[in-house]
């Protein structure tokens, strides 16, 4: 099974993977450290300095401050950890080489971001959120209502960072996931994901929409000339959609179709005729229910692909058994036979020589059977040359080149020798090249034939430079030179140039 990722990694993948490696036994650790320190240090501080100017002007600012980031230093430093352990406790031990079920795992990375996020973002707005207004509003005499508001423009701003960090932490667990991915069972079913595409692009749109409102409510209310404002609302607007509102956007687009390219991929290679390939269950959203089918029908056109190989595989097998049986057969017994013949024809030709007529005629019956021997050895040779079976690929092809019409030269640096079913596909596709080159490639062509192993496999090549005649003018001969290649699991084209020559190129697994 192969499970397509693409041929480059998107960058922000790209710095995940790199890291991935060296970090590895604490990877868990290492991300919950660094997204708590990106939260304690840039993203609560941004939420206090962009509510301030929402309370109005007050005392005691600098003691809110203090109390959000001790605030902010428990929920990082107790409930964040605490909420995100548990879940996160197959990834650790699977990292750590413990035994855990894959499955379990996968759950662990895909279901359970979301769910901690969840917890931690509610502890951010009630836990953070509620200490620091109930200080800066007493100075500033909020009332109930006050009080409530400023809560849920705060939570407007907590929220929209926790999806943020939902889509960050699914980044962050690719690797795992690309690691975990071939362990997965076959029958393996994610099952539905609440965190569904269209749920998944509207949380998108609300948190950059709430966001970007608060953030230019702030800073519009930081000003009390209307020109001013109109121009802070607008210059807001659009750095808050380039900053953190496009960001989340890049995110989401990113996930959706990145997955949407893998689908592609597979589509294509499985068309080019790779149907090992498998696309990766990612998220249990919509998609997955894409890669899942996808898998399915690759699966099946596996199997039959795997039939069909075998299938030929079965009947060029049977071909060369029986191609070997009548080589043993011409040689064994029509050729022992008129050799026989032959002997007593001399016999016969030795005592008959004062008779001339007689003697003349015997020894004309002798070289027929002499000439009937030739012609058996060539015809035997033909049908499964005994070179094959005693010395191999290379040694049978120099054979043949030497008797073709065609003056053929044989490059072949010492691949040695490969199965017997390889080796009689080559073989014969090489065969009939040769003899399609003699009968069209014109009287002063020559042939090349090329042998080399690259990259576990056995290339072979047949060239030559005559007149070059399409494949379709050249009969039967090369659809059966595919079926056999393929049989053994290799693949052949067939390429001419009008007055350039014609070149069969193909492989077979080495």
């Amino acid at each position: 099974m192969v499970t397509v990722l693409g041929e480059e990694l998107p960058w922000i993948d790209s710095v995940f993977q790199r890291a991935y490696p060296r970090i590895r036994g604490r990877y868990v650790a290492t991300w919950l450290f660094v997204s708590g320190g990106g939260i304690l240090f840039l993203a609560w501080p941004a939420q206090f300095l962009t509510l301030q100017p929402l309370w109005g002007p007050g005392a005691h600012d600098t003691r809110a401050f203090v109390v959000t980031m001790l605030c902010g230093v428990v929920i990082t430093g107790v409930l964040m950890p605490w909420a995100a352990l548990g879940p996160f406790r197959p990834i650790v031990r699977f990292l750590r080489g413990d035994p855990v079920d894959p499955a379990d795992v996968w759950h662990a990375a895909v279901r359970q971001v979301p769910r901690v996020s969840m917890v931690s973002t509610t502890s951010y707005c009630l836990v953070g959120n509620i200490p620091l207004l109930l200080v800066v509003g007493g100075p500033r005499g909020f009332t109930l209502l006050d009080y409530l508001s400023g809560w849920l423009v705060a939570c407007l701003i907590t929220a929209p960072a926790g999806f943020f960090f939902v889509l960050i932490w699914e980044v962050a667990f690719r690797p795992v996931l690309r690691e975990i991915q071939p362990l997965l069972p076959a029958d393996f079913d994610p099952d539905k994901s609440w965190l569904t595409l269209a749920r998944r692009s509207a949380l998108a749109s609300a948190s950059a929409m709430a966001y970007t409102g608060v953030a230019v409510s702030s800073l519009v209310a930081a000003t009390g000339d209307r020109e001013i404002a109109l121009a802070i609302a607008v210059l807001a607007t659009l750095g808050s959609a380039a900053t953190f509102g496009g960001v989340i956007t890049a995110l989401v687009s990113h996930s959706i179709f990145m997955r949407v390219d893998e689908l592609k991929m597979a589509l294509v290679r499985i068309g080019d005729g790779e149907p090992g390939v498998r696309v990766a269950v990612r998220a249990g959203d919509e998609l997955d229910d894409a890669a899942m089918s996808l898998n399915r029908m690759a699966e099946r056109l596996e199997a039959d692909d795997a039939a069909l190989r075998a299938s030929r595989a079965r009947l060029a097998s049977v071909a060369d058994g029986e191609r070997q049986r009548m080589e043993r057969d011409l040689r064994r017994r029509v050729l022992v036979r008129l050799q026989r013949i032959g002997a007593e024809v001399g016999e016969v030709e030795a005592r008959l020589v004062d008779e001339p007529d007689l003697h003349k005629l015997s020894r004309r019956a002798r070289e027929s059977v002499a000439a009937a021997e030739v012609e058996i050895q060539r015809l035997a040779r033909g049908v499964y040359p005994e070179e094959l079976t005693v010395a191999g690929l290379e040694a049978a092809l120099s054979a043949t080149a030497e008797r073709m019409a065609v003056p053929t030269v044989l490059r072949s640096p010492g691949v040695g020798r490969l199965d017997h079913a390889r080796e009689s596909a080559v073989y014969f596709c090489c065969n009939e090249a040769l003899q399609n080159a003699a009968k069209h490639a014109g009287d002063t062509a020559t042939a090349t034939v090329t042998l080399a192993r690259e990259q576990g496999r056995l290339r072979f090549e047949v060239a030559d430079d005559g007149c070059g005649v399409e494949s379709d003018a050249q009969g039967r001969g090369m659809d059966n030179m595919r079926d056999r290649v393929r049989a053994v699991g290799g693949d052949l084209t067939i390429a001419y140039r009008p007055g350039g020559g014609t070149t069969v190129d193909g492989w077979v697994p080495a």
